[in-house]
């Protein structure tokens, strides 16, 4: 976690060669939302997760205290600088989730 975006490294640890695919998600400025895009909730890089596959998130922090959450999913992680948390989940259907940091940086 950053102040005001996320950092994502996705790895599927099967042993081969393939890199990690390594991508930063901002939010989408007000001003630049599309009709029927939600504020503080749309951003410009998605991370997209498999369904029917436990899925576990290594968090940490790079500046301050955060907190990764997924809230119509019941997901929620403190991002603590300096320390690795973890969390895990099993995604049954697909959908559009929306992410939110639940701590005041």
């Amino acid at each position: 976690g950053h102040q005001w975006y996320w950092s994502y490294e996705l790895s599927d640890y099967s042993g081969d060669e393939t890199p990690s695919l390594v991508f930063d998600s901002y939010m989408v400025p007000e001003d630049d939302l599309e009709l029927g895009q939600l504020r503080l909730l749309e951003v410009d890089n998605r991370l997209v997760l498999p369904t029917h596959t436990h899925v576990r998130v290594l968090i940490t922090a790079a500046d301050v205290l955060h907190s990764w959450a997924i809230p119509s999913l019941g997901v929620k992680c403190d991002a603590v600088p300096g320390r690795l948390n973890q969390t895990s989940f099993y995604l049954q259907r697909e959908g559009v989730f929306y992410g939110q940091c639940s701590e005041l940086c």
